[in-house]
């Protein structure tokens, strides 16, 4: 990457800083060119912890919504690939007291946010008050008693609710919880177990160094290595929607392996390049593929460079990445956004800049 464009990446992050849109940020891009990726990388800002560090290669990230595409549909894929589930499995196969309306919803509808589910609620308020054991149990509970959104049978509404419930029949199908099951089938295979991994919330702690998602102001617990999802939180931070941690180094990495993949330069051991080939590709009319989102017409969090065919993900926390199959590229970008209050939004306009300054050939001042 040349001089300039480095220059104004150093100082469109300085601004964002000095403006709160987070503490700590992390940047990544890696493009395949002659058989290789070449990659640049920045850390900017500080940790946000009591000892509040400047950030580094070595800093781990709460991934928040990125665990749906990053964690539980690579899962999905080693047990469509095991014959375990299919994507046409529905619930009633699934469940022997599956109630009527939700008998004939399959794996694949909850994929693409296609179920009925409305996107949240607010779960933990009941579930902190049961013992460990059974926490899981009621979540699945109210889940299947949730009441659908008619409306969107036929639609697509973006739902955390609908990978809780695949979280959950990955665990019940398998008897193994989605740290242990990502670790084993995924991760482990390509040596990233140490940079993408559930941390939980009922082990022994390690000594990690991790960006912390909620300042410890009046009274507000300061989050450090402790998943910011409320609802992922209350039953042990490993779900199907929210759990994940990981470092620059593991997503950039993990990202490109799908990116790999998907161009047919490598396989999985794991699962076929052709079942991720189908959760790549849109569904419908949709904005939406089998667990990733794609690129907006008008004013999508990647800018005007990326190609109609990428693929990518936000995470609440204020992470993103997106995958170009043209470009041969991938952009990772995680912050803390949260650390300032979930309701700053000011990350909403930094995405589109960041990602325009680092896609376009010929660049200008973005500030």
């Amino acid at each position: 990457m040349d001089e300039k464009r480095i220059r104004l990446i150093k100082d469109l992050f300085t601004t964002a800083l000095d403006n709160k849109v987070f503490s700590a940020a992390a940047l990544g891009i890696a493009t395949y060119k002659k058989n290789a990726y070449h990659r640049f990388t920045g850390y900017y800002g500080y940790d946000g912890g009591k000892v509040n560090l400047e950030i580094n290669e070595n800093h781990i990230f709460d991934l928040a919504s990125l665990t749906k595409p990053l964690a539980t549909v690579p899962v999905l894929l080693t047990l469509f690939e095991r014959r375990v589930l299919h994507p046409d499995t529905r619930l009633t196969n699934i469940f022997k007291k599956c109630p009527a309306d939700k008998k004939n919803i399959k794996i694949r509808d909850l994929m693409s946010h296609k179920a009925g589910f409305v996107a949240h609620r607010e779960y933990y308020k009941d579930i902190i008050k049961y013992d460990y054991q059974n926490k899981k149990s009621y979540l699945l509970g109210r889940i299947l008693e949730e009441k659908l959104e008619k409306k969107y049978l036929d639609k697509h509404l973006y739902s955390d609710i609908g990978f809780m419930l695949l979280g959950l029949i990955v665990e019940k199908q398998t008897g193994m919880k989605m740290g242990e099951l990502v670790e084993n089938t995924i991760y482990g295979p390509l040596s990233l177990q140490n940079e993408l991994f559930f941390p939980g919330i009922y082990e022994k702690k390690d000594n990690k160094m991790y960006v912390a998602t909620k300042m410890g102001l009046q009274g507000r617990e300061t989050l450090s290595g402790i998943v910011h999802d409320d609802n992922s939180r209350a039953v042990g931070g490993e779900t199907g929607h929210a759990g994940l941690f990981g470092s620059l180094k593991g997503v950039l990495s993990f990202c490109e392996n799908l990116l790999d993949q998907w161009q047919g330069r490598s396989v999985h051991p794991s699962y076929s390049a052709h079942l991720l080939k189908d959760v790549l590709t849109r569904v419908e009319r949709s904005d939406w593929t089998m667990g990733f989102d794609t690129v907006s017409d008008k004013n999508s969090s990647s800018g005007e460079y990326f190609s109609q065919r990428s693929v990518g993900h936000l995470g609440f926390t204020g992470t993103s990445f997106w995958m170009d199959p043209e470009k041969d590229c991938v952009v990772v970008l995680l912050s803390n956004r949260v650390y300032y209050g979930d309701d700053n939004r000011k990350i909403k306009k930094f995405r589109p800049v960041i990602h325009d300054l680092l896609m376009a050939e010929s660049i200008k001042n973005p500030l």
